[in-house]
């Protein structure tokens, strides 16, 4: 590696940062633009639900996309996903400009474009350790994770805004240009080379030797169980807390503050780790930062006042933060870089599975038992979850794999 790629803001580094902070505005604007387009031309919530829907179902197919990934030259999934994703945004984009866009389209466009991240996502998942050193690591993605959260935020706020004044075009046209312009910034990233395919290893026998890279460790096999678990602890707070809130007298407005609150404190929690660098050790604090999520999702069934909830908010953010890029960082050092595609892609699919399930689950008792019980069994079970990684880290040998690929 050269002089100037052994600094954190190499100019690698530098171009990914930016480009993934504005795609994830442009990201934020459309998924909000999109919902409010079905929404005023249908006037059905369900319809809207439908759309969302297929942008994640695709998500179930991403092992088959990791590998692919894990065969081809790493640029090339990274300029296509964003291209074709921009391209279908601007196409949205344009003709909801003219008037009436067919719903079929819409569908077609969120289906195509969750087709689009499933093969994306996996090839993004091992950018970072390329780009910089082992010790620059666990900082870089403090920073990556930050301002991405930070982003989402300014774009769900400014989304509603923009939708409000201007309609969802505006909001789609500059989702397809940010993705247009990631695309250019790719090509200016410098991207180390990487191993080969195994010669005469087909496409089966790689997708299979990834499940079997993944069960050949407590910590591989542990890392998407206990993302799943972390998603889904989410779950009754996307169901129960409007009610919750209004229980409290807090209502739409509260509701509001919780989740400006949760995300407050990821920022504070990324950000604070990307400052204190390599003098912590994301996985040792990887279990603390557990028990932390446990014992708030379990507090939140004894909060009697809005104050208290907020509270709860912010601190779930922080260790929410902490535990994210703990997995994050456990991922790209103790996962060998040729199993990055097909690791990550199991690593996304089982932990996107982890909220709509536990949704599904709660969905026929959620009217029938306390706000209470639901929030107490889902911290118990989190907290459980805690137990489980500590052993599954205890069990874990201490080898890592490299954190970077030779220039």
């Amino acid at each position: 590696m050269t002089s100037q790629d052994a600094r954190l803001w190499n100019r690698s580094f530098l171009l990914w940062w930016l480009g993934s902070a504005q795609s994830a505005l442009g990201t934020a604007l459309a998924g909000i633009a999109t919902s409010f387009l079905v929404l005023h031309q249908t006037g059905s919530a369900g319809k809207m639900g439908v759309n969302l829907a297929l942008a994640l179902l695709p998500s179930l197919l991403s092992p088959l996309f990791g590998t692919l990934v894990d065969r081809l030259p790493l640029r090339l999934p990274l300029m296509a996903g964003n291209v074709l994703r921009g391209a279908l945004q601007l196409t949205v984009g344009v003709l909801a400009l003219r008037g009436h866009v067919p719903l079929e389209l819409i569908y077609a466009a969120s289906f195509l474009t969750g087709m689009i991240g499933a093969f994306y996502t996996p090839a993004s998942m091992g950018v970072l350790p390329r780009l910089v050193r082992r010790e620059h690591l666990q900082r870089a993605t403090g920073l990556m994770q930050g301002s991405t959260q930070v982003m989402q935020l300014a774009g769900t706020v400014g989304g509603g805004v923009l939708v409000g004044l201007l309609g969802s075009a505006p909001a789609l046209l500059i989702d397809g240009t940010t993705f247009m312009l990631f695309a250019v910034l790719t090509l200016l990233i410098r991207l180390p080379a990487r191993g080969s395919v195994p010669s005469g290893e087909t496409f089966w026998a790689s997708f299979t030797s990834g499940f079997r890279y993944a069960l050949s460790s407590p910590v591989t096999l542990g890392l998407p169980l206990m993302a799943f678990i972390l998603n889904a602890a989410f779950a009754p707070l996307e169901m129960l807390l409007p009610a919750r809130m209004t229980a409290l007298g807090a209502g739409a407005q509260g509701f509001g503050l919780f989740f400006g609150l949760l995300l407050a404190g990821l920022a504070t929690g990324s950000f604070g780790m990307s400052a204190l660098g390599h003098r912590v050790d994301a996985r040792t604090l990887s279990v603390p930062a557990y028990v932390t999520m446990g014992a708030v999702v379990l507090l939140l069934s004894f909060t009697r006042a809005p104050l208290q909830m907020y509270v709860l908010a912010f601190t779930m953010g922080v260790a929410n933060a902490v535990l994210n890029l703990s997995i994050t960082v456990i991922f790209q050092r103790r996962v060998a870089p040729e199993y990055y595609g097909r690791v990550g892609s199991l690593l996304g699919m089982v932990s996107t599975a982890g909220m709509p399930l536990a949704m599904l689950v709660l969905a026929p008792v959620a009217d029938r038992v306390s706000v209470q019980l639901v929030f107490g069994v889902a911290g118990v079970l989190t907290l459980l979850a805690s137990g489980v990684w500590a052993i599954l880290l205890r069990a874990d040998r201490p080898a890592e794999a490299p954190a970077t690929l030779p220039a």
